[in-house]
C-alpha cells in the first residue's frame, strides 16, 4: 500500500513504520492518522509471515507532536458525540496495535507529546534518543490523556506518578524517562535507529506463535484475577505445545543442534 504521510520499510523481517510529517512535527492530522489506522491494517496481515517486529519512529525532529490542533478545533465545534466517534476510531486502531502478534518497538527521536507519548508507550519496548522528551501535554490545552494513556501509563509508572504527569502536563527527559520505566535505554541520536532495527532482528527467529500467545496473556495480566490468570496460562502452553515451531525446536535440542533463536547470536 502507498502512503503520503508515513513511510513503511520492510528489511530483513523487520518493519520501520515512520510517521513523516515533519513540518508539522508528526502531529497526527491530515492523511497521517487515517494512514497509521491502513497501515496498521497491513501489518496485522503480515505480522508472523514477513514481519517478525515493528519500529514505530518519526521523521525530522520529533516522533510525535500529538493530535493536530485544527482538527481538535473543528471537533470541539461539532459537539461531543463527534470527539466520541472519531475516539473510538482510534480505539479501533489502537487495539489492532496492542494486538499485533509481533514485538513493537519505539524509537523515540525527539518530543513525544500528546498522543504521541500515548503510542509511544502502546509500543511493547521503547528506545530514547538523549534529547527526546515526554509530555502528557493533554492538560496545557484542557483535555484528558487519549489513545490509550490512562488505561496504560497507570500500568507502567504506578498510579500516583501516572497522575503526577497526567495533572501537571510536566515534561520529562529523556533521563527521567527511563528512570520512571518508560523507556529501556538512552541513547544518542544517531544510534537510536539502528539500535532498535538490531534489537528488533533478533526476534527474526522467535516462535510468532510464542511471541503472540505471550503478549496476548500477558495485555490482561493486570486486571485478571490469579485463578482466571493460571487457565489462560495452562491455555497458551497447551497452544505453543501443539506448534510445529515447537515441535521443531526439541528436535534440534535433542540432536544437540544449535537453537534458531538465541538473543546472544
Amino acid at each position: 500500500m502507498a502512503y503520503t504521510e508515513l513511510m513503511l520499510d520492510v528489511h530483513d523481517s523487520v518493519a520501520t513504520l515512520t510517521f513523516n510529517r515533519p513540518k508539522a512535527r508528526n502531529a497526527l492530522g491530515g492523511a497521517m492518522r487515517d494512514e497509521f489506522a491502513d497501515a496498521v491494517t497491513e501489518l496485522s496481515e503480515r505480522a508472523g509471515k514477513d514481519i517478525s517486529a515493528v519500529v514505530l519512529t518519526g521523521a525530522g525532529k520529533a516522533f510525535c507532536a500529538g493530535g493536530d490542533l485544527r482538527v481538535l478545533q473543528e471537533m470541539s465545534a461539532k459537539g461531543p458525540d463527534a470527539m466520541r466517534a472519531r475516539m473510538q476510531e482510534s480505539h479501533v486502531t489502537l487495539e489492532r496495535w496492542l494486538d499485533l502478534p509481533v514485538p513493537t518497538i519505539a524509537a523515540v527521536n525527539g518530543a513525544a507529546a500528546g498522543a504521541g507519548f500515548s503510542l509511544a508507550i502502546a509500543c511493547d519496548f521503547a528506545f530514547a534518543a538523549d534529547n527526546a522528551r515526554f509530555i502528557m501535554s493533554f492538560g496545557r490545552i484542557g483535555l484528558v490523556p487519549d489513545w490509550g494513556a490512562m488505561y496504560l501509563l497507570p500500568r507502567l509508572v504506578g498510579l500516583q506518578r501516572a497522575k503526577d504527569l497526567v495533572l501537571t502536563a510536566r515534561e520529562l527527559s529523556a533521563g527521567d524517562a527511563r528512570e520512571y520505566g518508560l523507556v529501556l535505554e538512552v541513547l544518542a541520536g544517531d544510534e537510536l535507529l539502528g539500535h532498535a532495527q538490531n534489537y528488533a532482528a533478533k526476534f527474526a527467529n522467535a516462535s510468532p506463535d510464542a511471541i503472540g500467545i505471550a503478549k496476548r496473556v500477558m495485555g490482561s495480566a493486570l486486571e485478571t484475577d490469579r485463578t482466571t490468570a493460571l487457565a489462560a496460562e495452562a491455555d497458551a502452553q497447551a497452544e505453543a505445545n501443539a506448534s510445529d515451531y515447537h515441535r521443531d525446536a526439541v528436535k534440534r535440542f535433542l540432536a544437540k543442534e544449535p537453537a534458531l533463536f538465541d538473543w546472544k547470536n
